[in-house]
């Protein structure tokens, strides 16, 4: 094996390792725990962090016919994004309300326990059109639908199913914008470290998204040209997953208080 393979392997092989790590320290540290609002956050980020691997599976490519040529692999496909999907609303939604219970006014930040059936209602929208959608083109042996479903999973908006399908991905990624007005309004530090990482998670992921589109459209030809070519994506994939398994990490590490007692409460709680 060259040494360009291995540089290939380990660019493919570290940002994953890095989100797993994040899920064994989340599932590990919920064993330490002792507080039930901690234990079953750190499960949540756990199990979040596990589906966020889902986001990175290699995308069938739609084409004229092309898309029905590996039936198991776009079913497999379409059901595991739309886990990813839906598990990413339910992580932001449970910790959403999870964060209004450690508040000791409860107070209802942005409205969420309304606004969440307007997010929930959307996304199973979408992500019922996708399946059967995909499944229809399937059983028809009609590429079509398929076609544009997958044209938008790869950013297109050309036709309604691939407007649908960035919806999904928009919806998903937009839930987390509810963590910015959680983690300034939460009283619990814990909490809010936790969530200070998540906010961080949010922020670095639309800002990948808006500067990936921002310098393929109007950074020039050769901007353009290494953003699409395989080492360009490659590249900027495992900084971006990199820096998404750090923040989880940090942020399951937030949920435990280590080297947050001073010496003067440990004096004070030696005192007889």
């Amino acid at each position: 094996m060259s040494g360009s393979d291995l540089i290939f392997y380990a660019l493919n092989i570290l940002p994953l390792m890095s989100i797993f790590y994040a899920a064994y320290w989340a599932f590990d540290i919920r064993h330490a725990l002792t507080v039930r609002l901690y234990r079953n956050q750190a499960f949540g980020l756990g199990v979040f962090s596990l589906i966020t691997l889902l986001a990175v599976l290699p995308s069938p490519q739609s084409g004229s016919s092309g898309v029905l040529g590996n039936t198991s692999f776009l079913l497999g496909y379409v059901f595991v994004t739309s886990i990813f999907w839906l598990g990413v609303l339910n992580f932001v939604d449970a910790t959403a309300l999870v964060s209004r219970r450690a508040d000791p006014l409860l107070r209802d930040t942005l409205h969420w326990s309304k606004a969440r059936y307007v997010f929930w209602f959307s996304q199973i929208f979408n992500v019922s059109f996708i399946v059967l959608g995909t499944i229809f083109s399937i059983i028809t042996r009609n590429p079509t639908l398929a076609n544009q479903i997958l044209q938008g999973n790869n950013g297109a908006f050309t036709s309604i199913p691939a407007i649908i399908a960035n919806l999904a991905w928009i919806l998903a990624f937009g839930s987390f914008v509810v963590f910015v007005p959680v983690a300034i309004r939460a009283k619990d530090p814990t909490m809010r470290r936790h969530l200070k990482w998540l906010v961080i998670l949010a922020a670095l992921t639309g800002s990948f998204f808006l500067a990936s589109g921002i310098l393929g459209t109007i950074g020039g030809a050769t901007v353009a040209n290494f953003l699409s070519s395989p080492a360009g994506t490659l590249f900027t994939n495992t900084i971006f997953l990199l820096t998404i398994g750090y923040c989880l990490y940090r942020s399951a590490r937030a949920l435990v208080p280590l080297n947050r007692i001073s010496p003067l409460e440990i004096a004070q709680s030696q005192t007889p």
